[in-house]
């Protein structure tokens, strides 16, 4: 089969699109692309291939069509993860286990799961296939960093707190962290639980482990995961390296991305406009589906020795 695609002027149509839509075909399988003559013209009219007139189209559309609906593939999303050592995962091993004893029998619902996350103004990268690609498909290369917006957020099976935007220019230190938790995390926990306990967990990123914040903690939270502080102070109780196993990041960040960042935006107001939303828009429902997802990830790891098992 053979569809020619015309565009009526190529300046209704955005420069993005049409770039995104040329990138999208150029990622086509050599034998896939093949049963396509996918052509973008410059014409008073829009024509399919048996030269009949239609509406100005958009190329992303376009091309999303043809991928999606006609060779039946689906975007899968670009995949970042550390390499593991062994002594990596005997540590994430070993510690799933210690998690699975202390949060059983459905303790893992008061946990108060947190992260933050980069979000920039353009458009997610996704690679269209009929089947998972492997993992070093998944590679994507940038070379400007474009305008973004650093968020904070924190979910359990009971809710999820506000969207915290940092402001732009200022770096997550201890002092910036502590003073966001003062203020985001301690009110909407309290509201949240009332006279109930809440676990609260964090990674292992450099303002997490201060020992400064590990103390305030401690003295401010009903319990806490700990992390290491230090790799000579192994201590902590949350696995390193272990972002498939924090619902933030194996799914909520996931659903922000997917709904506000489907589309590029012209400023970070946008951008911010859009994951506000799509923020508000999480239900209850699908917290404590992603909630209970914890566990059963906890022994996917173990059952992988530590490993990745996704």
């Amino acid at each position: 089969m053979e569809i020619a695609l015309t565009t009526t002027r190529l300046s209704t149509v955005r420069d993005s699109s049409l770039n995104t839509a040329k990138r999208i075909w150029n990622r086509l399988p050599p034998e896939v692309a093949r049963m396509w003559d996918f052509r973008f013209f410059k014409d008073e009219h829009c024509s399919n291939a048996n030269g009949s007139s239609v509406r100005p189209v958009n190329g992303i559309k376009i091309a999303r069509k043809i991928l999606k609906d006609d060779l039946k593939m689906t975007p899968y999303k670009l995949q970042k993860r550390q390499k593991l050592n062994e002594e990596a995962k005997k540590k994430r091993r070993d510690r799933c286990r210690a998690l699975l004893r202390r949060f059983d029998r459905q303790s893992h619902r008061r946990i108060i799961f947190s992260d933050e996350k980069l979000f920039d103004i353009q458009q997610n990268d996704r690679i269209w296939a009929e089947e998972a690609p492997d993992t070093a498909e998944r590679v994507v290369e940038r070379t400007q960093k474009p305008e973004s917006v650093m968020v904070w957020g924190a979910i359990s099976a009971r809710g999820k707190t506000p969207l915290v935007f940092v402001d732009p220019g200022v770096k997550i230190d201890r002092h910036v962290y502590m003073d966001m938790l003062n203020a985001h995390l301690l009110p909407w926990a309290n509201t949240t639980f009332g006279d109930d306990e809440w676990t609260f967990q964090q990674d292992g990123a450099p303002a997490h482990k201060a020992y400064e914040v590990q103390d305030w903690l401690r003295a401010n939270c009903p319990d806490v995961i700990t992390v290491d502080p230090h790799w000579r102070n192994p201590t902590g109780e949350w696995p390193p390296n272990s972002p498939d196993l924090n619902p933030m990041d194996y799914a909520i960040w996931s659903i922000l991305q997917e709904k506000a960042c489907k589309k590029p935006h012209p400023n970070v107001e946008s951008l911010k406009r859009a994951l506000k939303k799509a923020w508000n828009e999480i239900t209850l429902e699908t917290l404590i589906k992603v909630v209970d997802n914890f566990p059963k990830r906890l022994k996917a790891c173990v059952d992988a020795e530590g490993g990745w098992f996704e």
